[in-house]
C-alpha cells in the first residue's frame, strides 16, 4: 500500500475533483501523537475521497483504521487502543471562527468545518482525526496488577521506632 505521509493536497481541487487517497501512514511520522503514545510501531490504514454536493459544497470523507498503543493511566501496563476515523469535513475559506453560528449548525455531529485556503499535509489532517478520538485518561476495563508474595513484603524503616517506644 503507498504511504501517504509525504503527500500534499490543494483540498478544494481534490474534492472538485471527486479524487480519492488510499494508503498507510506510519505511526512514527505523526509527531504531535508520539507525545501520547506507549509505543510507536505500527501504522494506520487512510482513506480520503473528495466530493462537492448539489450546494456547490467541498468535502472530505476521511476514514481510516489501525492499533494505537497507550499506557493505561491505572496500571502502567500497554493498552490497545483501536482507531476507526470516519469524519465529513466541510472545506471553508478563510477562519472558521469568525462564522456566525446558528444553533442548529453548532448541534450537528454529522460533519465539521475545517479552514482550506492553503496545501493541506494528509498526516496532519490525519493526526488531528486520531488525537481527537483518544481518551483522556486511558484505562483497561480491568486492570492485571502483579500479585504480591509474603517474601515482597520489606521490613518498614519504621520499625525501629517501635523499639524506642517500649523503653
Amino acid at each position: 500500500m503507498t504511504s501517504l505521509a509525504a503527500v500534499i493536497i490543494d483540498a478544494f481541487e481534490f474534492a472538485r475533483t471527486g479524487r480519492v487517497l488510499d494508503g498507510t501512514i506510519s505511526l512514527v511520522e505523526f509527531p504531535r501523537l508520539l507525545d501520547m503514545l506507549h509505543e510507536f510501531e505500527g501504522e494506520l490504514h487512510v482513506r480520503i475521497e473528495g466530493q462537492t454536493d448539489e450546494e456547490r459544497k467541498s468535502w472530505l470523507l476521511v476514514a481510516g483504521s489501525g492499533v494505537v498503543v497507550l499506557k493505561c493511566q491505572r496500571c502502567l501496563e500497554r493498552l490497545g487502543f483501536p482507531v476507526v476515523i470516519h469524519s465529513r469535513l466541510q472545506l471553508r475559506v478563510g477562519d472558521v471562527t469568525e462564522i456566525a453560528w446558528s444553533d442548529e449548525a453548532l448541534d450537528d455531529d454529522a460533519y465539521d468545518i475545517i479552514p482550506a485556503s492553503q496545501p493541506l499535509a494528509v498526516k496532519d489532517l490525519v493526526e488531528d482525526e486520531v488525537i481527537l478520538l483518544l481518551p483522556v485518561s486511558p484505562m483497561h476495563d480491568v486492570c492485571v496488577l502483579p500479585k504480591s508474595g509474603a517474601n515482597d513484603q520489606k521490613p518498614s524503616p519504621f520499625a525501629v521506632l517501635a523499639k524506642l517506644k517500649k523503653h
